[in-house]
């Protein structure tokens, strides 16, 4: 009778059309009321032990400081130095927007922002210069989601918290990953530029120059927040109220394109995410909590002995986990959910938790590009105004550029580790 009310309740939110957190929490809830003899005090208390962590703070934050950039001058300025510099090369806007991602995606910490920051500017340029959608919006999908690989990166806090890994080896950890990412999809991007035979646009050193100059401030903010955070100057959550305040210094102060009402509205925004974030937060630990109480981590950890016979093994199993719970959930909810559940059999395996974190990014930064809930392939369909079938299509030759990626970190870990081990 309980599975029955249990599946009736999944059903009837599936129906509705309900959104994941309340899922979650609907069914969490209902399954502590049905198996559990806990009072409720108990579980509101262990929602609110988890929201109330100081690392919560950097995620409002980055946010934050990725809107104020979005809507003032520096990611146009990015894209301008990004063109000037390979622009004269065949398939060279497209490097220029993989490029500006990456850089972007250094100081957002979102792809979703990092992805609409870039590719409402530098879209129109590459239609201006004849380059096909298939290859315009693939690539401006796909490098968007460098957001949560490149650090600061708040699907990386969110683990950090879920698994007890220190955030700063996190960050360390996604930089050589996020470059191999981007090379790869740069070569995608000059081979289609000679095989379509791409326009280019003429190279002049003086707009070079003219382009670095007024990018420079954008350029410095990187250093800025990670520099601080590397040589512990401040932590991360300190490193993200850095990021804020030097972006709205730049952009009101400087470059003179943000306006204080404009202000307003980004607070009003960041903070309906901030909420959004937070409820899902809360729910997935409502929901683990039932499974820790169950002894579900424990019995994961039986099953998975009896069909894993080495460290190898268990890395392909989580790949391919984590692959099928991006098809079907967000990021956030896909980490609090599935890490701690791993967690103990990764230990008994002893991977290395950094190591684990960037393969859990990786993988589930392809989910950001997978239907049916890839959260880039929305923002692209709305962003471009194109059809959401086409945009997968298009999208594809350029995500088998993370899988490769993904590949390459969860077996040669000297690509997430060699930073980390180096400045220890």
């Amino acid at each position: 009778m309980e599975l029955f009310l249990v599946f009736l309740l999944l059903i009837v939110l599936i129906l509705l059309g309900s959104e994941l957190f309340m899922v979650i929490g609907g069914l969490s809830l209902l399954l502590f009321y049905l198996y559990l003899d806990i009072p409720m005090f108990s579980v509101i208390k262990t929602i609110f032990d988890t929201i109330n962590k100081p690392a919560l703070l950097a995620i409002p934050l980055y946010i934050f400081a990725g809107a104020v950039m979005a809507r003032g001058e520096i990611a146009k300025r990015l894209i301008d130095l990004a063109l000037a510099s390979f622009g004269w090369m065949k398939g060279g806007l497209a490097i220029a927007g993989v490029l500006a991602c990456m850089f972007f995606a250094a100081i957002s910490g979102s792809s979703p922002v990092t992805l609409v920051a870039i590719g409402s500017i530098l879209y129109p340029a590459l239609l201006k210069h004849n380059y096909p959608d298939k290859i315009s919006v693939g690539v401006l999908t796909t490098a968007g989601s460098l957001g949560i690989l490149i650090p600061p990166s708040i699907p990386m806090i969110v683990f950090s918290i879920a698994t007890g890994a220190d955030v700063n080896k996190l960050f360390i950890a996604g930089i050589i990953p996020g470059i191999v990412a981007g090379i790869l999809l740069i070569i995608l991007s000059l081979y289609y530029g000679v095989r379509h035979n791409l326009d280019t646009q003429p190279f002049s050193r003086r707009e070079l120059f003219v382009s670095l100059r007024k990018s420079i401030p954008a350029l410095i903010m990187p250093l800025i927040v990670l520099g601080g955070i590397y040589s512990g100057i401040y932590t991360v959550t300190e490193a993200a109220s850095v990021a804020a305040v030097y972006a709205i210094i730049i952009e009101m102060f400087l470059y003179r394109q943000l306006k204080l009402n404009e202000l307003i509205d980004m607070i009003h925004e960041s903070v309906i995410i901030l909420g959004t974030i937070f409820i899902i937060i809360a729910m997935a630990t409502v929901f683990n909590n039932f499974l820790t109480l169950q002894d579900v981590p424990f019995m994961l950890v039986e099953f998975l002995e009896k069909i894993i016979n080495s460290q190898t093994v268990f890395i392909l199993i989580t790949i391919l986990i984590l692959l099928i719970v991006g098809l079907f959930m967000d990021i956030i909810s896909a980490i609090l959910i599935c890490a701690p559940l791993l967690l103990p059999t990764a230990r008994l395996y002893e991977v290395d938790m950094i190591h684990l974190g960037i393969i859990f990014i990786l993988a589930l930064e392809i989910g950001y590009l997978t239907p049916p809930v890839g959260i880039n392939l929305f923002v692209s369909c709305s962003l471009f105004n194109k059809p959401f079938s086409k945009v997968i299509v298009w999208t594809l030759p350029f995500m088998i550029c993370l899988l490769v990626t993904l590949v390459a970190v969860a077996f040669l870990p000297d690509i997430s580790l060699f930073l980390t081990n180096f400045l220890e």
